[in-house]
């Protein structure tokens, strides 16, 4: 992959950009708070809260700038990559495939390695809460906290989604209001003293998961 996305694949990514733009902004109503991360930033992890398919896309459309000069990826499930349109669509926006339910040690690697030169847009709770509800966060994100050491990583707070997919549904619905919060950089600093365990790295996303409670309660 080369250092930095070039101006077709930049092109290619205003075009998704504005595609959900269009559909948060235009369609619903999304109100964003608190301050996102600046256009050349790397080495960013961004954490959200899941409660529908298209949070991912809420994250980039609000914060992913236009013409990035560097690259922004993102976890989907395998099953995603199983259909060669889909696949080759999110994957032309950065996604790439993991396997759910698994520790799935390669492509954690290869998250570590992403992390430390581009922005990571993750979710620690490795699935959709389906009643809303904030599930505990996996060590495994942790782990890639520990092993990557990002620059920042930013708590997330999203409501309101599910109301423009729920959970089995396919087409968005039009008309509802979304509220995403950017929280500040959470310190994990004092984890990397720590020894390489699960005790560490679960310890790390509890702390996020705690700012990203904290932040719905704010909204």
């Amino acid at each position: 992959m080369p250092p930095r996305p070039g101006p077709l694949i930049n092109l290619w990514h205003a075009l998704g950009l504005g595609f959900w733009r269009l559909i948060f902004c235009v369609m619903n109503r999304v109100e964003v708070r608190g301050s996102i991360p600046q256009p050349e930033e790397r080495s960013i992890v961004l954490l959200y809260n899941h409660v529908s398919a298209i949070d991912p896309f809420l994250v980039g459309a609000t914060a992913m700038p236009f013409f990035s000069k560097v690259w922004w990826r993102a976890p989907a499930k395998e099953e995603l990559f199983r259909c060669r349109i889909i696949g080759a669509i999110i994957g032309s926006w950065g996604a790439f495939p993991v396997r759910r339910g698994q520790r799935d040690l390669a492509s954690m690697a290869r998250m570590v390695e992403m992390l430390r030169a581009s922005v990571l847009v993750i979710s620690p709770e490795g699935t959709r809460s389906k009643d809303g509800r904030l599930l505990r966060g996996r060590s495994g994100v942790g782990k890639i906290i520990y092993d990557a050491r990002p620059l920042k990583a930013i708590p997330v707070a999203i409501r309101g989604t599910q109301e423009i997919l729920p959970y089995g549904k396919i087409l968005p619905r039009i008309g509802r209001k979304v509220t995403i919060a950017y929280g500040a950089p959470v310190d994990l600093s004092s984890f990397f003293d720590l020894p390489d365990c699960v005790e560490t790295s679960q310890g790390i996303i509890d702390a996020v998961m705690e700012e990203i409670a904290r932040l719905l309660g704010t909204i």
